[in-house]
């Protein structure tokens, strides 16, 4: 999210706290449709401005959110953002890589502090034995970063579409169940088969390599719009 976008943010976060409750879980559904939309972050922000000036002018004069959007929210927003300009493909890609840059930096950095190599360089230090600042990663560690980014990105997108789902439309809690007990037993097979080391690391390079990403990421959310 660019500087613009971040003080209209701010702005509308301050807006969005005088809504009832009522209209605020309103809200909530539609900004979260907007979320998963095309729209550059800055429209998103500019579109839930007039959205929540809308919804407090109405909610002053003792009116409805219906009376100013209609009952179809799902139809209002994608009235709105089809009025608008997409992201360029310039933009989706900077915002694809810093959400990866983003995302990795973040798992690699819990990667190094739980890692069992950076337990035991703590315990040689405290014993005064050799230090080895070398952190093996195994395969099962690489599989899990790709598919707890995928599974997350898939989340938010879900999440973000089925926004304006009642209760019948979205999947029962049975069904949730059972998808979780697949996921949880296929995470185990490969904790189980993937204990072998692809590659080992210097805990500096690794630091570092966390630093350059975290980078990358401030970098390129200043270009995604």
């Amino acid at each position: 999210m660019n500087r613009n976008a971040k003080l209209l943010n701010r702005s509308n976060n301050q807006l969005d706290e005088r809504l009832t409750a009522e209209n605020g879980r309103v809200m909530t559904d539609m900004v979260c449709y907007l979320r998963g939309s095309g729209l550059s972050e800055y429209h998103q922000e500019l579109v839930r401005q007039d959205l929540l000036e809308m919804v407090l002018s109405a909610q002053e004069r003792g009116d409805s959110i219906d009376t100013v959007i209609g009952g179809d929210y799902r139809r209002f927003c994608d009235e709105i953002i089809a009025s608008l300009p997409p992201k360029s493909a310039f933009q989706k890609i900077c915002g694809i890589l810093s959400t990866l840059f983003l995302c990795a930096a973040i798992l690699c950095a819990i990667g190094v502090v739980f890692s069992n190599d950076t337990f035991e360089l703590i315990r040689s230090a405290i014993a005064g034995r050799p230090l080895n600042f070398h952190i093996s990663v195994p395969v099962s560690s690489l599989v899990f970063l790709s598919l707890i980014m995928a599974f997350s990105v898939f989340i938010v997108q879900y999440i973000c579409k089925t926004a304006f789902r009642t209760g019948r439309q979205k999947p029962g809690l049975g069904k949730n169940v059972l998808i979780g007990m697949g996921i949880m037993a296929f995470f185990l097979v490969i904790a189980w088969f993937g204990r072998t080391v692809a590659f080992t690391v210097s805990l500096w390079a690794a630091c570092t390599a966390i630093v350059v990403m975290l980078a990358l990421y401030k970098v390129l959310e200043q270009y995604e719009g």
